[in-house]
């Protein structure tokens, strides 16, 4: 008998399993595309920017050709990786979103199933079970909104993250673009 319980309580999971989880590899298989994507280019143009700067380093004869080759490249290439870094990041946060919003659906669907087959075993169970089926309700609401809160939580600490990120881009670029332009004095 318990058995065929518990075939009866797995069987609505399997297909709705298999749907969500065919979602989720191809939304999964999108992301890691994309960020291949950007790495591959990244890396291409890093190739092409690395020969032409080395190319006009050897040109360099003085320290202004230096400090024209500074500005002309080493700034430039240190925004553009920059930018790879911030979409790489950007690929990375659509990435959680997408998961997040996977496990808060299959979680929301899992309960659905579990809180309809509890209900159906409550139906058939002798008269005194009605206490133990309301103890696994309320503990199945309490995990329900424990989920719910670290969910929460989970954007708070992104929105955080990326608040600070943010911050730092702030700071880092006046910086980097101070160190770019400034020149050694000579005597």
């Amino acid at each position: 008998m318990p058995t065929k319980v518990f075939a009866q309580f797995a069987a609505p999971f399997q297909g709705a399993a298999m749907n969500s989880l065919l979602d989720l590899g191809q939304s999964l298989a999108a992301q890691a595309e994309k960020i291949t994507r950007l790495q591959f280019e990244a890396g291409i143009e890093s190739s092409r920017d690395a020969m032409a700067v080395t190319q006009a380093l050897l040109e360099v004869k003085d320290a202004d050709g230096l400090a024209k080759w500074q500005e002309a490249f080493f700034q430039p290439n240190l925004d553009r990786a920059a930018e790879s870094v911030s979409q790489q990041y950007e690929v990375l946060l659509e990435t959680r979103g997408i998961l997040a919003e996977a496990v808060k659906q299959s979680t929301a669907e899992a309960t659905r199933q579990i809180q309809e087959n509890i209900d159906r075993i409550a139906k058939g169970a002798p008269e005194g079970f009605a206490p133990v089926f309301d103890a696994i309700r309320k503990s199945l609401d309490t995990q329900v909104a424990t989920l719910e809160t670290m969910g929460k939580f989970t954007d708070q600490f992104g929105d955080l993250a990326n608040a600070n990120l943010s911050a730092l881009k702030d700071v880092v670029q006046p910086v980097a673009k101070a160190a770019g332009t400034s020149r050694r004095k000579t005597a």
